[in-house]
């Protein structure tokens, strides 16, 4: 199932920091817990120091002040949480000097030096203990680990607070940044949604990004051969009915002269006429057809090595019976090695029908066509000569136009066959020659690239 790109992107962007800043928490918390655990080690020493500089001046008359002066600066240096701080001050023969309260004075010997974690009074303390050779005293300070966890877990409860507070702030960005990245797409869908169905210009290509761009490309160039495809059924709609118009206006009229005819001879003449004028016309459609298939832009498909005078044999045996109607005889001049070029067996077939029937056209009766295939080192060229009236030098480019016709021509034709050839020619990459023949007519050569068959 298709989902939207912003939700998808939303949605995903949004899990990524939810669990980044889950892990992002956790990470703080332990560190942080360890940071004031050094700090709050710190603090504790620092306090064993101030209790250890207070009974280097205590005496057997006065430990109830000293412990209580203790007590104060302690609350003044720290009085978050000082007022919990438990402190014993003993001689090493087990005298005791002074403390705080009175807790199980067995537990407390126990406690080794340095830092160390005791339990006693119900809780969980922090305590630092150590020796003066000066004085032999044994000092403990200890604190509350609850104290301790409290502090802790403030610092991680700021954390998360800021954590919920910027978190719908990171939704926001995250949703203007993805508006903003698929506003490229959103203009081109809105282009092309609201496009006629007959405007297939292509889609403006500025300021897209580098991800969406061969989709846009892809597109304009499904609409440029949309476009092509609709021009080309356009004008073959206009060519047809342009073309037509004609011969089957003189069908009619011949129809017409046969229905009112009362001679035979006279009605077997227009029946003749009716017959001429139905196969032009299909000519024509044909050609039509044929030069509609061939789009300019397209490329044809099922290209594949042939051997040009062999279709070209085919070819020659299928219009020698029109040839000998007028008398022409047809000569193949083909060399012994094969000549190979790559190319649509069909639109080739086209090209040598058409090149060969306007040769027959145009040529007087009892006149001569000679059709030759040469072959060099990187072309195979498809020539032919005959004995009509040729065309004159500055109309050889206009004759490959569209229904272009030479002023007093007398051929039946469409004016379309030229054109058909030129445009076949160009798909596969082979350039056409006119010049005059050495019998005086037309020589047309049409060159193509040789394709060199791997002999190993």
């Amino acid at each position: 199932m298709m989902r939207s790109i912003r939700h998808f992107l939303l949605i995903s962007l949004l899990t990524s920091i939810t669990l980044a800043s889950s892990i992002t928490a956790v990470g703080n918390y332990l560190l942080d817990r360890k940071i004031l655990r050094t700090h709050l080690d710190n603090q504790l020493l620092k306090a064993f120091s101030f209790v250890e500089i207070m009974t280097h001046a205590v005496s057997d008359t006065e430990p109830t002040r000293v412990c209580n002066n203790i007590r104060f600066w302690l609350a003044q240096d720290c009085p978050a949480n000082k007022k919990d701080l438990f402190f014993r001050v003993d001689r090493t023969d087990g005298h005791l000097l002074f403390q705080t309260d009175t807790p199980d004075t067995d537990l407390l010997r126990k406690i080794p030096k340095g830092f160390s974690d005791v339990y006693f009074r119900g809780h969980n303390w922090r305590a630092y203990t150590a020796k003066d050779a000066t004085f032999n005293y044994r000092i403990i300070v200890a604190e509350p680990q609850d104290t301790r966890n409290r502090l802790i877990d403030a610092v991680a409860h700021s954390n998360v607070y800021i954590l919920l507070v910027t978190y719908p702030l990171f939704g926001m960005l995250i949703w203007l940044i993805v508006n903003l990245a698929l506003r490229s797409v959103t203009r081109v869908t809105r282009e092309i949604s609201n496009r006629a169905p007959s405007y297939l210009e292509p889609v403006e290509a500025k300021n897209i990004p580098e991800e969406i761009r061969p989709l846009v490309d892809e597109l304009n160039r499904l609409f440029q051969q949309l476009k092509f495809a609709f021009e080309r059924n356009k004008r073959f709609a206009g060519d047809a009915a342009h073309e037509l118009r004609t011969p089957l206006a003189a069908v009619k009229t011949q129809a017409q002269v046969a229905q009112r005819a009362e001679d035979a001879v006279v009605r077997r003449a227009a029946l003749q006429k009716v017959i001429t004028g139905v196969d032009r016309s299909s000519h024509i459609v044909n050609q039509l057809l044929t030069l509609s298939r061939l789009g300019q832009d397209e490329e044809l498909n099922d290209i594949r090595p042939l051997d040009l005078q062999q279709l070209v044999t085919e070819i020659v045996a299928y219009l020698v019976p029109t040839a000998r109607e007028k008398n022409i005889s047809i000569s193949l001049d083909a060399p012994a090695t094969p000549a190979i070029l790559a190319g649509n067996d069909v639109a080739l077939g086209i090209l040598v029908r058409n090149i060969v029937d306007n040769a027959i056209r145009y040529t007087p009766n009892d006149g001569e066509i000679i059709i030759a295939i040469l072959i060099s080192k990187t072309q195979v060229i498809l020539r032919v000569m005959d004995t009509g009236p040729g065309i004159p030098p500055e109309l050889r480019q206009q004759v490959f136009g569209r229904f272009y016709r030479i002023i007093g021509t007398t051929a039946p034709g469409s004016g379309l066959g030229l054109a058909i050839v030129a445009q076949i020619a160009k798909l596969h990459r082979a350039e056409i020659d006119l010049e005059t023949a050495p019998q005086g007519g037309l020589q047309f050569s049409v060159h193509f690239p040789r394709l060199i068959e791997d002999e190993s």
